[in-house]
């Protein structure tokens, strides 16, 4: 033990670790930012060649490093810094767990939290620039769906994984954003059509990303423009999927949202929502930050357990209810119309 170890107890430790909570996020943001993670993972670097690259002052750039370190992301070794496992494994861009679009988006959510205490006391959101819930503008929304659509390429890749969509003959993505998880679905399901449904200025966005594609992907997904609030949602898909919409609102509009899916579903059709659930019992689990979240920035959104949602999908007619945990925080709830 040495003589700092010795000053502080664990519960002293665990104190001084949420304080500094966000100092950590920001230097994670920061470094994902500058892709340091990504430069170093071809090889260890020096402190010169670190500083020269970014051109950092002496003093920052040995604060900075140390605390990398510190927070398990760096090694340093005889000079040289190098990748923890941590940061080679989730915070290298072009690897298969990158996490770097959930550490942006949340870097851009954390903005709100300088006035959580005025969102406790008058249970409203205190941000209006990262959702569909308020009339922003354009620019806000398309600020928004690009950091979901950055931050959805994991969750798209990973439902396939959970969900069988080769029993489905067509699929509804309900706030479906650039269609990320449409793109996905039809590079592993030839024979499955696909429709997205979002805002029609998401959806004349959505046309735009798709001229980077094949055609042969994006010919068989249809945008279908509309508001899921205020329209019916179209038929003729036997699979309704709701990949992190519900956690945005009160009870009372998922439960309309539920039963618009269960309206165009046909009987035998599944509605999937895939996103973040609270643990049961008196310990919430990780859950309860994404409700923080969504405090700040939703008119009534949080995360809610399987058995909640469970209830609001018997209200309206679902049966077979299931849930299906996945990996990081998401799990999907498969409902059935009968």
């Amino acid at each position: 033990m040495n003589e700092v170890d010795s000053v502080f107890s664990s519960s002293e430790k665990s104190i001084f670790q949420m304080m500094t909570g966000f100092f950590t996020s920001k230097l994670l943001a920061v470094g994902v930012e500058l892709d340091l993670f990504t430069w170093l993972s071809t090889q260890p670097r020096t402190f010169a060649e670190i500083q020269a690259r970014f051109q950092f002052a002496e003093r920052p750039c040995r604060i900075f490093l140390d605390t990398l370190v510190n927070l398990g992301l760096l090694c340093v070794d005889h000079g040289a810094y190098r990748n923890a496992p941590l940061a080679d494994t989730l915070l290298v861009r072009g690897r298969p767990d990158f996490q770097g679009p959930h550490v942006q988006l949340f870097d851009h959510l954390y903005l709100a939290c300088a006035k959580l205490k005025t969102a406790l006391f008058e249970n409203r959101p205190i941000s209006q620039d990262y959702s569909y819930f308020f009339d922003s503008g354009e620019k806000e929304v398309a600020q928004y769906c690009g950091l979901m659509h950055e931050s959805s390429l994991v969750p798209a890749l990973v439902l396939p994984q959970y969900w069988d969509f080769s029993e489905s003959r067509g699929v509804l993505d309900v706030g479906g954003g650039y269609g990320r998880l449409c793109l996905t679905l039809a590079s592993q399901f030839p024979a499955l059509d696909l429709t997205l449904f979002d805002l029609p200025e998401v959806c004349e966005k959505a046309r735009e990303f798709f001229r980077a594609y094949p055609q042969y992907l994006t010919s068989r997904i249809r945008l279908h423009a509309g508001n899921f609030f205020h329209d019916e949602l179209p038929t003729g898909a036997d699979t309704v999927v709701m990949m992190r919409v519900t956690h945005d609102w009160p009870r009372e509009q998922v439960k309309m949202l539920a039963a618009k899916a269960f309206a165009a579903l046909p009987s035998g059709g599944h509605l999937l929502i895939y996103e973040t659930f609270k643990d049961q019992g008196p310990c919430p689990g990780d859950a309860a930050l994404i409700s923080l979240l969504l405090l700040l920035i939703s008119p009534g959104g949080e995360c809610r357990t399987f058995a909640e949602m469970a209830s609001l999908m018997r209200e309206v007619g679902f049966t077979a209810i299931e849930l299906i945990p996945t990996v990081y925080f998401y799990s999907v709830l498969a409902a059935r119309k009968p």
